[in-house]
């Protein structure tokens, strides 16, 4: 399969090195600065292409993995150089399927994606829309291979990726927001900073797996860690006394709000 991508920043560049060394599987590349494209070609073995268009005319599917605003100036290069056998997908938050579809004529089937900011480890989680009637399974299938080197793929209707964003597209933020505390938690308390960042990151790395790894729902490995009386119950009492969970959710809430609002 020949895979094109159109930007090779943080996202784009992320899953283009997933795909270093996937046998049966060339992929081109622009990017408006062309040093750090030469320079992603060097580590993966991606060709550059001159323009959107040569890039268009060589791939079977092609990735918009650029800004919304800047898809714009992209359209003209693009929509002429797509034919029915090729898919477009975007993981171009705020873009809907009937904007993608509407921007290239129709002319082509068309995915929503959207892998959050742990793919750039390999231990991201991706959720790709199939919902264009006009996809062939062969096509759903080197999609969804494509993102499962960068980490989970789920497949989901257009009507759940604002949910999605809201979650996991922005989960990792939340997740780095909470070790931040933490770390600052400790070192007021009297940690060494050092100390402090490493001991916060392990746990959260091994609270992590435990709960991955455990058969038991999140709330009964919570009660493992509750002594009555304890530390443990004084702290998760302020929690419930100061309303953290209904924040917590409230600014999700307001994360699928602002999603709602990018993609309308």
């Amino acid at each position: 399969m020949n895979i094109g991508f159109i930007g090779t920043g943080n996202m784009g560049g992320a899953v283009i090195r997933t795909l270093k060394g996937v046998e049966g599987v060339t992929v081109y590349g622009v990017n408006r600065t062309r040093s750090k494209l030469d320079a992603l070609a060097a580590e993966t073995g991606l060709v550059p292409c001159e323009g959107v268009r040569e890039l268009a005319e060589k791939a079977d599917c092609v990735v918009l993995a650029v800004k919304p605003q800047q898809a714009g100036d992209i359209w003209p290069e693009l929509a002429p150089a797509l034919t029915g056998e090729k898919c477009l997908v975007s993981i171009a938050a705020g873009l809907t399927l009937e904007d993608l579809a509407g921007r290239v004529n129709r002319v082509c089937p068309v995915v929503r994606a959207m892998p959050n900011t742990p793919a750039l480890i390999g231990e991201g989680v991706t959720a790709v829309c199939f919902d264009d009637p006009s996809l062939e399974e062969g096509q759903k299938k080197a999609i969804r291979e494509m993102f499962s080197y960068s980490g989970d793929v789920h497949v989901l209707p257009e009507s759940l990726f604002d949910v999605f964003t809201a979650v996991i597209g922005s989960g990792p933020a939340f997740i780095f927001y909470l070790i931040e505390t933490m770390i600052e938690s400790g070192v007021e308390l009297g940690l060494e900073r050092e100390a402090s960042s490493r001991m916060v990151k392990k746990l959260f790395r091994g609270a992590s797996l435990m709960a991955e790894q455990s058969s038991e729902h999140v709330s009964m490995l919570k009660e493992m860690s509750i002594a009555p009386a304890g530390t443990t119950i004084a702290a998760l009492a302020h929690f419930d006394r100061t309303a953290v969970r209904g924040n917590i959710m409230d600014a999700i809430r307001m994360a699928y709000a602002r999603s709602v609002e990018l993609g309308g």
